[in-house]
C-alpha cells in the first residue's frame, strides 16, 4: 500500500454522477477529503470551490477501479495523482500545503468560508502556462507499409488542420501548428459548455470540413482559413462548416499530463468531451492497423496513425513513437524556384523547383512540372510574385540552374510521388497542393 509516515496524498479524477476531483490528504490514521468539481487551480488568481466530504479510510490512497452504479460514488475513479504533502503553515481559516509527487510540485491554499465549503488557491505560478503559452505539437515519422502490433493503436490520418485547443476557464483558443491564433475564424468551435466536462484543458487535434460522405475535404478547411472580417467568416462557416477531431490532450483541470502513457491521455481526453456535441469528437482507434489501412485507402482518405500505447507526448518532438502511413507516397517540399513556361504555359511557369531539409541543411529534391489545371497554376503564380527572388538556396545544381528563378524558401507544397532515387530526389513527383498551414522548416528529409 501506498501509505507514509502520515503524509500521503492522493487526488482521484471521479466520474460519478457529475466529473469531478477528490482531493485526499492522510492525516491521523485517516484520509481527510474534498469533492473539487472543477479541479485545482491553474494558476495564481483563480478559486475553486473544494466541499469536505467525509473522511475515507487509508486503502483508497491505492484505489482505482469502477465502483458500481447505484452505490455510493459509482463510476470510474482514476488515480491522478498522489505522493507526499506537507503543510506549510495553519491558519484560522484553513491552511497551507504542499504537493510533491511525480506529476505534482506546487502550493495551494485552503481556505475555510462555511459549513463545509473551502476555497482552494494556487500559489506560484506554473513553469509553463500550458493553457496561454505557444505549445509545440508531437510530429510522427513516416512508413510506407500498415502493421499490426500489440504495442500500437491506429487512427485515420484526418486530412484537415492541425491545432491546438486550450480550453481556459470558459474560454477557448485554437492555435495552428505555426502558432497563429484562428480562434475567430471557427466561430462554430465556441462551445466549450457544450463540448467540455473539463474545466481546463490542452488538446491535440484536426480540424475538417466533411462533404456529404463524411470526408475531410483539404481545399475548404483551407478556404476557412482565408476570411478575416466577420461576415465573411460567417459565409464561409455555412458553407463549409467545421468539426475538430480530438486525438490527445497534453493538460487537463490543474496539471500537465504529457508523461502520462497514451492509453491514459486517451481515456481522460474522452472523458472531458460531451458525446454528442456538434464540433468535437473523439477520434476513434482500432487494434488492426491492416484492416484501418484498407479501410481508409477504399474511402479515399489520407491514410492512418500508429500510435505506440504505452508512449509519452514529446511536444515539438518528431518520434518513432507515432507513425504516418499514407495511402499514397505524398512528401511535403518547399518552393525554392520555378523554371520559365512554354507553350500553354508561357503565362505562368513551367515546374517548380523543391527542396526539403536534412538537419538545419535544405537540400535539392528535384522539380515537378505536372499536377497543375489552369486556376492552380494562376494561384500558384499568385504566391510566387508575394516572395522575394533570390540566390539558390541549396548546394546542388540542377541541370536547368541557368533558366531557374530562384527565390525565398516560404512557400510550401504537397507533391506525389512513386519512389526515391539512389540521391534522395523525387521520381515521378506530381504536384497536388499548396500547404499554407504548413511551415517550411516542416519539410524534412527523414
Amino acid at each position: 500500500m501506498f501509505a507514509g509516515d502520515g503524509n500521503a496524498f492522493v487526488i482521484h479524477r471521479h466520474h460519478a454522477t457529475r466529473l469531478h476531483y477528490d482531493v485526499r490528504l492522510e492525516r491521523d490514521g485517516t484520509l481527510k477529503c474534498w469533492a473539487v468539481p472543477k479541479g485545482l487551480p491553474p494558476r495564481p488568481g483563480i478559486k475553486r470551490l473544494a466541499v469536505q466530504t467525509e473522511d475515507h479510510p487509508v486503502k483508497y490512497l491505492d484505489f482505482e477501479g469502477t465502483i458500481p452504479k447505484g452505490e455510493y460514488g459509482g463510476g470510474d475513479m482514476w488515480i491522478f495523482a498522489r505522493g507526499r504533502y506537507e503543510i506549510t503553515k495553519e491558519k484560522k481559516d484553513g491552511f497551507y500545503f504542499r504537493l510533491q509527487s511525480r506529476e505534482w510540485n506546487d502550493e495551494y491554499r485552503m481556505i475555510h468560508t462555511k459549513d463545509k465549503d473551502w476555497l482552494c488557491e494556487r500559489l506560484v505560478p506554473p513553469q509553463i502556462d500550458w493553457l496561454r503559452d505557444p505549445i509545440e505539437p508531437m510530429l510522427a515519422q513516416s512508413r510506407n507499409e500498415p502493421f499490426d502490433s500489440p504495442d500500437y493503436i491506429y487512427e485515420v490520418k484526418w486530412d484537415g488542420i492541425r491545432a491546438m485547443v486550450s480550453l481556459d476557464e470558459g474560454k477557448i483558443t485554437i492555435r495552428s501548428r505555426a502558432q497563429r491564433d484562428i480562434t475567430n475564424l471557427f466561430p462554430e468551435l465556441q462551445i466549450p459548455d457544450q463540448a467540455f466536462r473539463a474545466a481546463c484543458g490542452l488538446f491535440d487535434v484536426e480540424i475538417v470540413c466533411l462533404n456529404e460522405k463524411g470526408q475531410p475535404v483539404f481545399e475548404d478547411v483551407l478556404h476557412r482559413l482565408q476570411h478575416r472580417n466577420e461576415a465573411s467568416v460567417a459565409r464561409a462557416r455555412s458553407k463549409h462548416p467545421a468539426v475538430c477531431y480530438v486525438f490527445d490532450c497534453l493538460y487537463v483541470d490543474g496539471r500537465p499530463i504529457v508523461n502520462e502513457s497514451l492509453a491514459r491521455r486517451r481515456a481522460w481526453m474522452v472523458d472531458s468531451i460531451k458525446v454528442p456535441n456538434p464540433a468535437y469528437r473523439p477520434s476513434e482507434t482500432i487494434d488492426d492497423g491492416h484492416a484501418l489501412f484498407k479501410a481508409a485507402a477504399a474511402h479515399g482518405l489520407e491514410g492512418i496513425m500508429a500510435k505506440e500505447r504505452n508512449s509519452i507526448y514529446m511536444p515539438g518532438k518528431r518520434t518513432s513513437h507515432w507513425f504516418k502511413i499514407k495511402t499514397r507516397h505524398t512528401a511535403d517540399c518547399v518552393i525554392i524556384g520555378f523554371t520559365k513556361g512554354k507553350g500553354e504555359r508561357e503565362a505562368t511557369f513551367g515546374a517548380l523547383q523543391l527542396g526539403m531539409y536534412r538537419g538545419k541543411q535544405l537540400v535539392y529534391v528535384g522539380k515537378v512540372g505536372t499536377g497543375f489545371d489552369e486556376r492552380t497554376a494562376k494561384s500558384i503564380v499568385a504566391e510566387l510574385q508575394k516572395v522575394k527572388r533570390g540566390e539558390r538556396p541549396v548546394k546542388e545544381k540542377p541541370i536547368d540552374d541557368a533558366v531557374t528563378l530562384w527565390i525565398e524558401p516560404q512557400l510550401v507544397c504537397e507533391v506525389q510521388y512513386a519512389s526515391r532515387v539512389s540521391t534522395g530526389n523525387l521520381r515521378e513527383p506530381v504536384f497536388v497542393r499548396l500547404r499554407p498551414d504548413k511551415a517550411p522548416e516542416d519539410c524534412v528529409v527523414e
